[in-house]
């Protein structure tokens, strides 16, 4: 069975985030529908009904929404989430935006350099995305123009982000979500060569540090609240089917801090799924949506977290990207795909497959 139920003190529940600027989106909070519970039936052992007093928070790995993908879409902007629900039927849906948000800037000398247009965000509040984490080794492929176009971009579509800023308090900030009377905490790092890290009067990113994670993880506890607490890292080598030993150590180390779900992206490749005391690490979800290279057509998935009286639940939702369009991924490919990630799992004493 894919979904893996933890006890913990719980909480309450609290109520959708308004998406005010577009009524097409305010399907979120409500039941399912129909054809998604049918979708993600065989992804569960059995289909199931909302329950109202839950949170759901699911995430996407890498997206960028350029370069062979707009080659090949041309205007179509939308097409890769068109008809996707996943984001549409949940409380908070985050992937990682792998590229600056700008038409503007210098191109830094690098072997791969990518930027979107900012008719992207349309897709993205389109697609359902409330939170993006922009903690990442391309987010200052065109500099602090490329990534002050970004800030200003996300924050014209009401788009949330974590992981980059101005400064280092800005991209240290938190996100702080209430749903149902229940706070959430979000926050990103990556600690590679490719991004500044950001300083007390200059832009950058948040370091991916040990001290500062605590810092900041300790503040959201004990200042913002936060009974739920996601970090974002953007880590590990590219490619690789396994997290090396020194990211699953600073992982655990990570899970102390208090920490209640580590969400990785960057390798290209799903990688397994870790319960570390009780605790998640997602160590990488791939590519949802990467325009970065000439794959078309691939199998991915998104990671959902079901926050219930009993606590929390975990599901790995198999998602297929076909032509550029992303669906939930159903039968025999299904259940392959789970069986393919839970033996990538299979190095950890505890999964959430077990």
């Amino acid at each position: 069975m894919i979904v893996r139920h933890l006890g913990t003190n719980g909480g309450s529940v609290t109520q959708r985030r308004h998406f005010s600027f577009l009524l097409l989106f305010l399907r979120k909070g409500r039941v399912l529908s129909g054809l998604a519970l049918a979708a993600l039936a065989l992804v569960t052992a059995r289909s199931r009904t909302r329950d109202s007093s839950e949170i759901i928070l699911r995430f996407g790995g890498d997206v960028l929404l350029a370069v062979h993908y707009e080659q090949d879409v041309g205007s179509d902007i939308h097409r890769a989430f068109e008809g996707f629900d996943l984001f549409h039927t949940d409380d908070l849906s985050m992937v990682n935006l792998e590229a600056p948000l700008t038409e503007r800037g210098t191109r830094q000398v690098k072997p791969y350099t990518f930027r979107m247009k900012q008719r992207c965000t349309a897709a993205l509040t389109r697609a359902g995305i409330d939170v993006v984490n922009l903690a990442n080794n391309h987010i200052f492929d065109y500099g602090t123009e490329g990534l002050f176009d970004t800030i200003t971009a996300l924050d014209s579509a009401h788009i949330l982000y974590v992981g980059a800023g101005r400064n280092a308090a800005q991209a240290h900030r938190p996100i702080v979500k209430t749903f149902r009377s229940k706070t959430i905490g979000l926050l990103g790092y990556y600690g590679g060569p490719e991004s500044p890290k950001a300083s007390a009067s200059s832009p950058g990113v948040a370091d991916r540090n040990l001290a500062l994670i605590e810092r900041d993880v300790r503040h959201l506890r004990e200042v913002e609240h936060a009974e739920y607490v996601v970090v974002n890292f953007h880590w590990g080598d590219e490619l690789a089917d396994f997290p090396a030993e020194h990211y699953r150590e600073f992982a655990h180390r990570v899970i102390t801090f208090g920490v209640d779900a580590i969400i990785g992206h960057h390798p290209h490749v799903l990688q397994g799924i870790e319960l570390y005391q009780g605790k998640v690490i997602v160590y990488s979800l791939g590519n949802l949506i990467f325009g970065g290279n000439a794959k078309r057509s691939y199998d991915t998935g998104v990671f959902e977290i079901r926050l219930t009286h009993s606590g929390p639940a975990y599901r790995f939702i198999p998602v297929r990207v076909s032509h550029w369009q992303a669906s939930v991924l159903t039968g025999a490919d299904a259940e392959r795909l789970v069986a393919r990630v839970r033996r990538l799992s299979a190095i950890f004493p505890s999964s959430i497959f077990q």
